[in-house]
């Protein structure tokens, strides 16, 4: 009994019907790469800043942890203002604000400041969350240049941190440092889009904010 075969002509046109949807997914992709590199700043900014705060936000709904929080604002800003600059980068982000935090619970802990009164709290701020903040700050930048993670809107997570905005404990700080991963790597994606020129290559972008 002869063996079924397929034709040839459906073997023939299989690769080019996959080449040519790779052809086109390829094309897509370009196009949008150019459109956002060309996108006026006007549009640009607001709607990448927006889009970093959301992803943030959606987190925290989805898990009922504290994802999003106030100093994820200026890093979504400076990464929608500022591609490609230093400040922007993942890994100065994410350690810039992972310093911060770190330098606002040794401020409270050794200044003695956890009795003191909470901010947003109804407790008011007294003497000792004060010069903790202002502790918790200096150091911070003190310390980011050094790990080569100089990135300005995490000094607003020390601060915060030294004021008693969050609680401290291990859970929530986790959580804050999960919003800040998700913000770095989705700005990380969105600075690749912008830097694109229009052979599809990364090229070094403007600095607006030196």
């Amino acid at each position: 009994m002869p063996t079924p075969t397929v034709p040839l002509a459906s073997v023939a046109h299989a690769a080019p019907t996959d080449r040519t949807a790779s052809t086109r997914f390829t094309t897509a992709m370009r196009r949008a790469g150019q459109t956002s590199a060309t996108m006026p700043d006007s549009v640009w900014v607001p709607l990448v800043s927006g889009t970093l705060i959301l992803a943030a936000g959606a987190m925290s709904l989805a898990t009922g942890r504290p994802w999003l929080f106030p100093a994820l604002g200026p890093t979504a800003l400076l990464i929608a203002v500022n591609p490609g600059h230093p400040t922007t980068r993942f890994h100065s982000i994410v350690v810039g604000h992972v310093v911060a935090f770190a330098c606002g619970w040794l401020a409270v802990l050794l200044l003695g400041a956890g009795d003191g009164g909470r901010l947003f709290m109804g407790g008011g701020l007294t003497v000792t969350r004060v010069w903790a903040g202002a502790f918790a700050v200096a150091v911070t930048a003190f310390i980011q240049p050094s790990l080569r993670a100089y990135h300005p809107p995490a000094a607003a997570t020390a601060l915060l941190v030294a004021l008693g905005a969050y609680r401290s404990d291990l859970r929530t700080t986790l959580s804050l440092l999960a919003g800040v991963a998700v913000v770095a790597l989705l700005g990380e994606w969105f600075q690749r889009l912008r830097l694109r020129d229009s052979t599809g290559r990364i090229g070094s972008g403007p600095s607006r904010a030196e």
